[in-house]
């Protein structure tokens, strides 16, 4: 007697399970067509064609916008690196624009010796790169358009293909502990230094492209550019100011072949940054720490690799905390890749739950730490 209803309850669960996955493959079924819905919808109509690739005969993307690379603050640093990832990649001209002619020299020498290496250890399938240097200050308006005007006018190279504006500086205080004249100072060198950069080179790219040949302009921005951090008040404000140069200079650029992007470096291992470590704030310093140190040739790599894509991304960010950031801080910037689209789209609500917890343990860390001065000014006293 007992058998028969081991039976049916047998029967039923099986008759369960089956209702289980017939649910479960319906809900990844509905998901799969709605991924390749949205899909369709961003290839087809929302995001922009890829990039005219147009350029000499049997050269690649990459090797059209490495014919003559400018770099802003190219004498050490993040600078120096995309210097010396650019020869790597088979660059023919290098210029780098610093305000340091013993800086600017050192580097001469050292990008020289690297090109003769790459040319010799390919055995003559790489050219020697040109490398030139320019002594001058970004944040001086006339020095920067004389300097644009000799380079992009010499007979010996060709018309700058990419811009990379790296120039910029770097300092932490709480904000009542912050001079006046460090406001000016650091908007002057990070914003207007990167403005009057790219003024004074973009009419002559133009010019020589005519929107057939591509472009590239780079702005250095940071993750302070995206997130405001206590002791960065001056310098997130001249860090985010980039971006919104960035997302309108890119509306109007686009139409013409010139990719305009931002590249958003957490903290890295320059010689920059371990002068500003020397009187950061202790709060400033354990909460940047977040997001790891990365090398400048890891930021190097990463901004020529999204430089060179068919569809350059707005932002260029770096690690999993700069992809969370990025996704995060999309807003209404520019988007040409349909699997940028897609995390932002699907995963913009997960992050920014994330993101509330990072937020609770800098509220956090920030009300301990002031705590724990104050009690040291205390005993002091």
């Amino acid at each position: 007697m007992d058998c028969p209803a081991t039976s049916i309850d047998s029967g039923n669960n099986f008759g369960d399970t089956l209702a289980t996955w017939d649910t479960a493959r319906a809900v990844l079924l509905s998901l799969a067509f709605v991924l390749l819905a949205t899909t369709v919808l961003l290839e087809s109509f929302l995001l922009p064609s890829r990039r005219k690739t147009r350029s000499g005969a049997g050269r690649s993307l990459e090797q059209e916008l490495l014919t003559h690379v400018v770099i802003t603050g190219g004498s050490s640093g993040i600078g120096l690196s995309i210097a010396r990832e650019c020869i790597e990649r088979g660059a023919r001209v290098v210029t780098l624009l610093a305000r340091n002619p013993e800086k600017l020299a050192a580097a001469k020498k050292e990008l020289e010796a690297l090109s003769s290496a790459v040319s010799g250890a390919s055995e003559g399938k790489k050219q020697r790169c040109a490398i030139e240097v320019v002594a001058v200050d970004v944040s001086d308006q006339p020095g920067i358009v004389r300097a644009a005007r000799d380079v992009c006018t010499s007979q010996s190279h060709p018309v700058p293909t990419s811009l990379l504006n790296v120039a910029g500086t770097s300092s932490s205080a709480a904000f009542v502990d912050t001079d006046y004249s460090e406001f000016r100072r650091l908007m002057d060198i990070n914003y207007m230094g990167t403005a009057y950069a790219t003024r004074a080179f973009l009419p002559y790219m133009l010019e020589d492209s005519g929107g057939i040949r591509p472009r590239a302009i780079v702005f250095t921005s940071s993750q302070a550019g995206q997130l405001g951090i206590y002791g960065y008040t001056a310098y997130s404000a001249s860090k985010f100011a980039l971006r919104g140069l960035a997302e309108a200079l890119h509306m109007e650029l686009a139409p013409r072949n010139v990719s305009v992007q931002v590249v958003f470096p957490p903290d890295t291992d320059t010689p920059g940054f371990e002068i500003e470590n020397l009187d950061k704030p202790a709060v400033t310093r354990v909460i940047s720490e977040t997001s790891g140190l990365f090398s400048p040739e890891a930021v190097a790599k990463a901004l020529l690799d999204s430089m060179a894509a068919k569809r350059p991304a707005f932002g260029i960010t770096i690690g999993l905390d700069g992809f969370m950031l990025g996704a995060l801080t999309a807003g209404m910037s520019p988007c040409v890749d349909g699997l940028g689209a897609l995390y932002q789209i699907f995963l913009a609500g997960l992050f920014r739950f994330v993101s509330l917890f990072y937020l609770w343990d800098f509220r956090r860390t920030v009300a301990r730490m002031l705590v724990e001065e104050e009690q040291k000014k205390e005993k002091n006293e």
